[in-house]
């Protein structure tokens, strides 16, 4: 009877242990830009009912939630049981508190945790470091408005990375963000651990004062797992990971009350003014001309379109001088240590008349972000002196005048040697060129019969160089063959064969006559070419044959 007494006292301060929630993290040590998961356990029989998470989202990002329905053993009996898995990344560094969490009438405890800062880790030995963490570091944390805020992301890595991974962009309101370049890559001895490093830097330029809070920037990639040592033969496969920067709140303070009211704000690390002159200004110049002044205003820590415009007369009107400025050159070097601004700002001023003109000094007030103080460079005034176009100079008197042939010779231009040489060597080219062109018709006419017209006297019915003539101008290939033969055979007693041995230039026609009759050429068959070329063979042999009315028989007669 005891026995049982004992048995039931106990299931009844059983259950509502098992009614409760239960609250426990993998770890309660970890860096910022890490995320922990956090285990809630409950064996209420409600499986519709879910902790209030909402509590969590004051200090901490919730990534991640999934629910579990567990059976668990409990003397001897059944009891179901749901777990809840969330992943947590803490919003700041310091000690942490996770509040306890409502599940209907159940409440958890509270967990404290400590997040330390990458720096704390660095130093901290004893710190087990993620494979993955990043980091993010402002040169400032109260910077001016407009000013320059240098802004650097590193991002640790133990382990080895794949190719995919990936930083998202930056993306903050009324602030204008400049990239300084890729991403560099290195490494560094962390705790006796070598870490790939991976560095981004961005410049900042905000747009207004007050509070303004840099978001996080989440980085994503794949890490390469280890094999498994108990199967060989096991492949390696890749985890996804994503850590998340912490966020950052800056202080944008305003333009400071003792900077002049009347001059443009320029909030640098360092500012440079220079001029060049062309021609230069100490030379003694006449009316009527005019001469370029270049002002170069170079900042670190601004870009070009902050610098303002520069001129030599801007606001200060000078009767006889007058200024026609050119497009500014405006050029943003960046590199590693931010932007560098360059602007340039050409003008010509023109010398309307004689007299002594002063330019005014340039004056340029600006504020020394390193050393937080107003800071002024000034160029000193230019004087400018000009004569007028119709003065002599000295010991020439106005009664000497020149004589009008000196006038005359004055005025006509001037041959020079250059221009004389190259009329001529044109003109003996132009020369040139004519008699070849003359010797070229010579030759031509003397290669080729004068006209069209028939060498021979008679047109006989049954002459072969009468047939050939009509064939080739009717352009019918096998008679012109036909006659061709006839006539080759009373040139020669071998025929066509033996008249291209002694006339050559009859070859390249043949040839063409022969394509067309045996299908070798898709062209039709013109029978000039092969006409041109048996009357050239024709008048050679007439220029050959002895003129018989000029032969004087021999005195003495053949024994």
């Amino acid at each position: 009877m005891m026995r049982c007494l004992l048995i039931c006292l106990c299931l009844l301060l059983g259950s509502p242990a098992l009614a409760d929630i239960q609250a426990s993290v993998d770890r309660t040590r970890l860096v910022e830009g890490e995320t922990l998961e956090l285990t809630l356990e409950s064996g209420a029989t409600n499986r519709f009912s879910s902790p209030e998470l909402g509590v969590l989202e004051e200090h901490f990002v919730m990534q991640g939630t999934r629910q579990l329905s567990l059976v668990s053993q409990l003397n001897g009996r059944s009891q179901p049981i749901t777990r809840w898995v969330i992943t947590l990344m803490p919003k700041r560094t310091g000690y942490v508190v996770i509040p306890p969490i409502a599940l209907d009438e159940a409440r958890s405890e509270p967990i404290s945790l400590h997040v330390l800062s990458a720096e704390e880790a660095a130093r901290d030995n004893n710190v087990q470091m993620a494979p993955v963490f990043i980091d993010t570091e402002m040169d400032t944390e109260t910077p001016y408005v407009q000013a320059q805020v240098l802004m650097t992301v590193r991002i640790y890595h133990s382990v080895s990375l794949y190719d995919d991974s990936n930083l998202t962009g930056l993306d903050i309101p009324d602030t204008r963000v400049e990239s300084l370049g890729a991403p560099r890559q290195y490494e560094r001895v962390i705790n006796g651990v070598r870490h790939g490093v991976i560095e981004v830097r961005y410049a900042l330029f905000p747009q207004r004062s007050g509070d303004l809070e840099i978001p996080s920037q989440l980085f994503s990639a794949t890490i390469l797992q280890p094999r498994d040592a108990s199967s060989p033969f096991s492949a390696r496969t890749g985890r996804l990971v994503q850590v998340r920067s912490p966020s950052i709140r800056l202080e944008v303070r305003p333009i400071p009350e003792t900077y002049p009211a009347d001059a443009p704000w320029i909030p640098a690390k360092s500012l440079t003014l220079t001029q060049t002159w062309q021609p230069d200004p100490a030379t003694e110049l006449v009316s009527g001309e005019s001469l370029t002044r270049s002002l170069s205003l170079e900042a670190d820590g601004l870009s070009a379109s902050q610098l303002p415009a520069l001129g030599s007369l801007d606001g200060v009107p000078m009767e006889g001088l007058r200024q026609y400025a050119d497009q500014p050159k405006l050029e943003n070097v960046i590199d590693e240590n931010g932007v560098r601004g360059v602007r340039q700002d050409s003008a010509a001023l023109l010398v309307q008349k004689a007299g002594e003109f002063q330019l005014p000094a340039q004056t340029v007030y600006w504020w020394d972000t390193q050393v937080d103080a107003l800071r002024q460079i000034e160029l000193e005034a230019t004087a400018l002196n000009a004569i007028s176009s119709d003065s002599f100079p000295a010991g020439v008197t106005p009664t000497e005048a020149p004589e009008a042939s000196d006038l005359v010779a004055a005025d006509m231009p001037l041959l020079w040697p250059w221009q004389l040489a190259t009329a001529l060597l044109s003109l003996a080219l132009a020369g040139c060129l004519l008699m070849l062109y003359r010797m070229r018709q010579r030759l031509e006419r003397l290669g080729q019969p004068e006209t069209d017209e028939e060498i021979f006297d008679t047109v006989v019915q049954g002459n072969p160089l009468a047939d050939l003539q009509t064939a080739c101008r009717a352009n019918h290939p096998a008679e012109a063959r036909k006659a061709l033969e006839s006539w080759a055979r009373q040139q020669d007693p071998e025929g066509l064969i033996g008249v291209i041995q002694r006339y050559p230039e009859l070859t390249d026609a043949l040839d063409d006559l022969n394509a067309s009759l045996f299908g070798q050429s898709e062209s039709h068959w013109r029978g000039k070419p092969l006409w041109r070329a048996v009357r050239m063979v024709v008048q050679s042999q007439k220029r050959q044959a002895p003129d018989e009315s000029t032969t004087l028989e021999s005195l003495y007669p053949h024994v």
